[in-house]
């Protein structure tokens, strides 16, 4: 079913009329007719079932007959701080990290970032943002995840710093691992740190446990930075979730 995520209330609404991007989403993109079903997720969360009741090219009037709470939300907020990488590569990292249900992405300019990024980064930003929005509506997300602007190494170490958990997966690390971190921890809200295709520097890695960074390993193999991110999203979903 088609999904749309809206900024109004609809906890007391019978019907919708959508703006103008999603009204020529509707009607010439999807080309929907009259009578179809949308699934509508609004700024709570609250997942609506509605029907096309008028459609034109400039506007679209949902119906809605069914109210009920989104429950495809993972149960602890992850967000991941991720270093910028090539092209493709970052379009996947952030695709793959909705589908598993990140809540915020955080582009991180770190030592090795291959990337060298405009002074006006927003295109990019707003390209990383559509492609968290159509994958939240492929994946039934209950809410998109916000990707923000760049930020820098030591911008983000100290966002990271914030949450219950900081995890900061390292190539060099031998001794503890994420399994062990994620079974021990009871908390709320986790950050994830990735880093470049150069991997991060001594001096990053050091940085990061001074501001209570859990260093840990992901196994003997070294992952793509592409790869990373999505695979402790993974074992994160496992461990809380499932």
């Amino acid at each position: 079913m088609t999904r749309l995520f809206v900024c109004e209330d609809l906890s007391s609404s019978v019907s919708l009329d959508l703006n103008e991007e999603d009204s020529r989403y509707i009607s010439q993109v999807l080309r929907m007719r009259v009578g179809e079903e949308v699934a509508v997720v609004d700024k709570s969360g609250l997942e609506c079932k509605t029907r096309v009741g008028l459609i034109t090219k400039k506007q679209v009037r949902l119906d809605i007959f069914e109210k009920g709470e989104n429950k495809t939300e993972p149960p602890v907020s992850v967000t991941l701080l991720q270093s910028v990488s090539k092209g493709e590569r970052m379009d996947l990292t952030v695709q793959k990290a909705t589908e598993l249900g990140v809540s915020k992405i955080v582009p991180v300019i770190s030592e090795r970032c291959v990337v060298k990024l405009e002074k006006d980064p927003s295109g990019k930003v707003d390209r990383w943002q559509k492609i968290a929005l159509e994958a939240s509506r492929q994946s039934g997300r209950g809410k998109v995840p916000e990707v923000t602007l760049p930020v820098s190494f030591e911008e983000a170490v100290k966002m990271a710093g914030d949450h219950d958990l900081f995890i900061f997966p390292w190539e060099e690390e031998k001794g503890k691992g994420l399994k062990e971190a994620l079974q021990k921890f009871n908390g709320k809200n986790i950050a994830v740190f990735i880093g470049p295709e150069g991997g991060f520097t001594q001096e990053e890695a050091d940085e990061a446990v001074k501001a209570g960074a859990l260093r840990v390993t992901l196994g003997p193999r070294i992952l793509r930075t592409e790869t990373a991110g999505a695979a402790v999203l993974a074992m994160i979903v496992y461990e809380t979730e499932i």
